[in-house]
């Protein structure tokens, strides 16, 4: 058998997938860190087989002899994955997880979630949510870390979880307060509200969160690299969850574990929804991981009540990890 090498780079979401695939095909595979020029960890560089916007002397060398299949994920990752193919005289296969951006025809596998709008094909392996799970060990370990701290606090405990600007749709002060004040007026009216923002949530919406709170309630404001981050232990504790409908990754997480989930959508005003109307048949679009957890019962809209007991989403990776097989065993 060919050898396997899984890509990886600097976001943690997007390697968790890809490990958690190549680890359920049962086979033996190699890591392979590529990191970034730092020009091109925002920057959206055109699709072609090339290491340009890999930083070639901290990433993991790149040599024959080429793998037969290559693993990876993202518009970034799949420029250096072309480029093995392209060294290999086109015999490397190429399983790419999400929407190609470009050069499609290229890839051998597309592994692409409920969100991304693409034609069904042989070589489309369509999955409702990404493959990202919370890491069970984390989440008892800051259990038993957090368990102090939240002692102290209202049961129950309802987490309320920020993330950011989606699209049309902003997640501003105004968003914020509304959805905090229709918690603390509805289902929170008893308990504590602990409030977490994200790397996304802006400034003013954290302002808003805290100018909000009831002398129960807490916040934490997230910051790179800070200490003391609650994300795993409110997972262990917290006995609900409100998330904001722009997080795939802290929805799938809450779902997956099987906590009563409440999804708060902030709503499009003004030139946004234009924006928006105008912007139809784009690639990803954010809002249907909310749709696809609301039309499965794993979720509902909030102010509504929650299921119980909740009902987590399936969960694909066995699916992905036959669909890899194949490719790596050479029956694709």
């Amino acid at each position: 058998m060919a050898a396997i090498w899984v890509l990886t780079g600097g976001k943690s979401g997007d390697n968790a997938q890809v490990l958690r695939a190549a680890q359920a095909m049962g086979l033996p595979y190699e890591v392979k860190r590529i990191v970034l020029k730092p020009e091109f960890e925002i920057a959206k560089p055109r699709v072609e087989a090339s290491l340009h916007v890999i930083d070639e002397v901290t990433s993991d060398h790149l040599s024959a002899p080429w793998p037969g299949l290559v693993i990876t994920i993202g518009r970034r990752l799949s420029l250096p994955a072309l480029w093995i193919k392209q060294q290999s005289g086109g015999r490397t296969k190429i399983a790419l997880f999400n929407a190609p951006k470009g050069r499609a025809e290229d890839f051998d596998l597309v592994v692409a979630p409920a969100h991304y709008a693409l034609a069904e094909g042989p070589k489309l392996c369509r999955i409702g949510l990404p493959l990202i799970a919370a890491d069970l060990q984390r989440i008892e370990a800051d259990r038993q870390d957090f368990a102090a701290e939240f002692a102290g606090l209202a049961r129950p405990l309802h987490v309320l979880l920020l993330g950011g600007d989606m699209g049309a749709a902003r997640l501003d002060g105004a968003f914020v307060a509304r959805t905090l004040r229709q918690m603390q007026q509805g289902f929170a009216r008893e308990g504590a509200v602990f409030i977490s923002t994200s790397r996304r949530t802006s400034e003013a919406a954290a302002a808003a969160a805290e100018a909000a709170l009831r002398p129960q309630d807490r916040l934490y404001r997230w910051q790179a690299g800070a200490a003391g981050n609650p994300y795993f232990g409110l997972l262990a504790h917290g006995d609900t969850f409100t998330v904001t409908s722009d997080s795939v990754s802290m929805l799938t997480e809450v779902a997956r574990l099987g906590r009563p989930l409440a999804i708060a959508e902030p709503q499009a005003s003004g030139w946004r929804r234009l924006a928006g109307y105008f912007g139809r048949g784009r690639l990803r679009d954010l809002s249907e991981v909310a749709e696809y957890l609301l039309r499965g019962g794993h979720a509902v809209r909030i102010g509504t009540a929650f299921p119980a007991p909740a009902s987590p989403p399936p969960d694909d990776t066995a699916e992905v990890a036959r669909r890899l097989r194949r490719i790596a065993l050479g029956h694709d």
